[in-house]
Order: C-alpha cells, then structure tokens, then sequence
C-alpha cells in the first residue's frame, strides 16, 4: 500500500510539474511593454511563472497552449498602490475587518498574516487586469509593515511578492480627519490653538519614536545577535526602515503635512514615498526636484465647497508634469477593481496617457524595488499580463485573458455566479 501510494504521488507531482512547463502563447496581437514600443502583430511565450520570450518574430513551441490574439491587446498586470484588500470582506460586519490594531504604533504588525487569500473581494478585482496589489492596514501613527502581494495563491505566503513591502506612516494634522483621536466631527469644533498644539504633540511622539528606532538599532548591530529577551519587538520592526533599506509610506494631504513629512524624512534620512497628496500640486516642483515619489487617489472624491471643481482631478497630471514619479492607489478593497479608472480619470485632467499607463505598472515597481521582476513586459519578468479588446484606462474595453505568474486565472468571481444564477432564472409561465 505504502509503494502504492508514493506511485501516485509521484506520478501527481510528475503531471503537475508537466503543467508548470508547458508554455502558453498569446500570438498575433498587439503587446504594450509600457517601457519600450508596443510591437504589432506580436507574440509573447508565458512558461514557468515568467516570460520566456516576446517579440514579431517569435515562434510558438510545440508544446504551448495557444491563445489567438487577433485584434487584441497585451499589457503587464496594473499594481495597486495602496488598498486593505484581503483584510476587509464586509465594511458594515466587525467580524470581517482586520485593518487596525490599538495603539498608535504599530510596526510590529505585519499585514500579510491577515490577508485572506479567498476573500471574494480578489477575484472581482483582477479581472479589470489589477494583478499585484500594496495591501495595508490603517489608523495610529504607524499602522504597520504593508504587503505586496499577487492576486493569487492559496495562502497568504503563496501570494507575497514582498511580504513587508513598506512601513505606513500617518503624518499628523490638524483635525478634520487627522489621525489619532483629535480628527473627526468633534475636532473641527475645537479652538484652532488646541488642535494645533494636538498635532504638535503626535508630531514629537513620531520623531521620539524613529530617533529611538534608530539608537536601538545602533545598538542592536554592535551588542545583540540573533532573538532573545532583550529584543524589542516594536522597535526590531523598525530597523530596516530606519537604516533606509525599505521605504517609509508617509500618507499625507495637505501642504502643511507634505512639507512636514519631508522634513521628517530628511531629519531621519528616511527613504520615503508620499501618499495621498491631495495637495501635492502646491509642492509639485519641491516634490520633482528631491525625487519622492507620490502615490496618489482615490480620485472619485469631490472636492471641498471651496476648492477648485477640478482640484483632485487635475493634481496627478501637475505632478506628472513637474516630473513626479506618480503612482494610483484605490485605497479601497470592494472598488480596487476600479483602479484602472482613477488614472482615467486624471487623463481627463491634464495627465499624459502614457504617463497614466506607467503610474499603474513600472512607476510602483519601482517605487517599491521589484521593477527588475514587476510592472512591463520583459523577457524574464513574472509573467503577470492581461489580455484586452483595447485600452485598459476606457470603461467600454472588456478584459479576455488575466494571467498572474503564468496561470490562467478563470472569470468565475461572485459577481458573474450571480449574473449567470438570475439569468438562468425560469420565465413566468403565462
């Protein structure tokens, strides 16, 4: 029974490995690298999780699973700059949410042991071609080390690209929204003095935080080896972010929080990205010249009752322009399926399309240091690709075709089971 049963797994994990090596090939349709021009007419060859070859010439082996790409279109898998997918299932239900710890720093959390590989929220979201995602937590000052993770995997550890991705920083402010417990309804009646002072205080404890971040890793690097008593767990979190190896998300809006931020940043050599910048076009030349990336959305806020109609439109393409390295964020999980259409939405507004199109694929590569693996379409790449009737960035183009690592991924998410239930559904008899 014993030699029968190692039979079958052999011959299991024999077929399984045959499965992972055959090729697929997309043929005869138009590939959009996004970092180089798109090749007409061409073929990309998808084995092993990567891409093994692409190009007008290449042929397709004989093993390869052809998909005929006749009049359609082939671009990288877009990247969410920041969301809670994976966290959150219903808004409205406590038991489905696992996006906040208590306290107001956090670092030690690190969001990828929460990610829900089976949320329902997943597969509604890839087939608008959104593959890779930043997925973190949110509230207090530091909310925790954020994960980039593909949309697709049977874990969480299956789906990691970079498990602790970056630390998230939420920059203090005045009220009206700032973080911790002095924003709110009840903030924006306090007297301008006290609000200030509030902020002023968060501010302290955050640099208090980072500059003992930094002495304990001094001090970790030259006395302590290895786990032990003596490890400080919030500050152990810390220390490739302090050191600069990883970056530092610093959410951030108005101008007073983005130049406090790079301050900040500057005081403790931080290598950081901003994000949210609502306000960022103020400081988009301060921003351009000391190279920090901004991430920015969701872009289907209205504007304030006295801000300019087109404030929050126009802002990504003012950035862009000044030459800011840009990136979209839904920051959400039931909508991150829309991501696509904030960027859109900018190219409305003043955003150069091409410039829209990197901001959803190599610019967060890059930001985030796997543009060598992520964000266009490259020999050796991680084969995540989506195959389109046309522009991503318009709403009347259909995604055909999503492939994350190489594997098809099927279109069976809640959202056509309900629309297949009800149209099957019996007609009254008359």
């Amino acid at each position: 029974m014993i030699a029968r049963a190692l039979f079958v797994l052999s011959a299991v994990a024999a077929t399984s490995a045959a499965a992972q090596t055959r090729a697929v090939v997309i043929r005869n349709a138009t590939l959009v690298p996004v970092t180089a021009p798109r090749i007409e007419r061409g073929t990309i060859v998808l084995r092993n999780g990567r891409i093994e070859a692409m190009g007008a010439t290449v042929a397709a082996p004989n093993d390869a699973t052809v998909v005929d790409g006749t009049g359609l279109f082939v671009y990288p898998g877009l990247i969410d700059s920041g969301t809670n997918l994976g966290l959150t299932e219903i808004g409205s239900v406590p038991g489905g949410e696992d996006t906040r710890e208590l306290g107001d720093f956090n670092p030690q959390n690190v969001i990828l042991s929460g990610v829900n590989p089976h949320s329902e929220l997943i597969p509604v979201t890839r087939v608008d071609g959104v593959t890779t995602v930043i997925t973190n937590a949110e509230g207090g000052l530091i909310s925790g080390a954020a994960a980039m993770i593909d949309l697709h995997g049977w874990t969480a550890t299956d789906m990691a690209v970079v498990p602790r991705a970056a630390m998230v920083v939420n920059f203090p402010s005045m009220g009206g929204g700032g973080f911790g417990g002095f924003g709110g309804g009840g903030g924006q009646q306090r007297p301008v003095s006290e609000r200030r002072e509030a902020m002023n205080r968060q501010v302290r404890q955050l640099y208090q935080f980072f500059h003992d971040a930094k002495a304990y890793d001094e001090i970790r690097a030259r006395t302590m080896t290895g786990a032990g008593p003596n490890v400080n767990q919030k500050l152990e979190a810390m220390r490739p972010f302090v050191r600069g190896e990883l970056p530092v998300v610093v959410e951030a809006s108005s101008p007073e929080q983005i130049r406090g931020a790079i301050q900040f940043a500057d005081s403790l050599k931080l290598k950081m990205i901003i994000r949210g910048a609502r306000d960022g076009w103020q400081l988009a030349d301060t921003l351009a010249a000391r190279k920090i990336p901004v991430i920015v959305g969701p872009l289907t806020q209205a504007p304030g009752n006295d801000e300019p109609y087109d404030l929050v439109y126009a802002n990504p393409g003012v950035l862009a322009s000044a030459g800011v390295q840009l990136a979209f964020q839904s920051s959400d999980a039931s909508n991150a399926r829309t991501l696509p259409y904030h960027a859109a939405l900018a190219t409305a507004y003043g955003l150069n399309p091409d410039e829209a199109l990197k901001a959803l694929t190599i610019n967060p590569a890059r930001m985030f240091g796997i543009a060598d693996r992520y964000g266009s379409l490259e020999v050796g790449k991680v084969a995540n690709v989506f195959v389109t009737t046309g522009d991503p960035l318009d709403v009347r183009t259909h995604v055909r075709h999503v492939f994350i690592r190489g594997q098809a991924i099927p279109f069976d998410d809640r959202h056509t089971t309900l629309y297949n239930k009800f149209r099957a559904r019996p007609k009254p008899q008359q």
